[in-house]
């Protein structure tokens, strides 16, 4: 019987996934999401309408990228 493989180490402080809320390492490659599946689910909350931008976009919010 093969043994179970160890689950990967993960940080009990510091980035969450946004949807679940599980404990992601920083260069985690679906980050800020613990999976496609967390990051679809968020994207499906943008085109539901869930989720809102919550005043108009000033001149001032375009100018102050880098």
């Amino acid at each position: 019987m093969m043994e179970p493989r160890p689950e990967p180490m993960l940080p009990t402080t510091g980035p969450r996934c946004r949807t679940c809320g599980k404990a992601i390492a920083s260069d985690f490659p679906t980050a800020p999401f613990c999976s496609q599946r967390c990051r679809m689910a968020d994207l499906g909350r943008w085109f539901a309408g869930e989720y809102r931008i919550s005043r108009e976009i000033q001149d001032s919010d375009l100018e102050a990228g880098d």
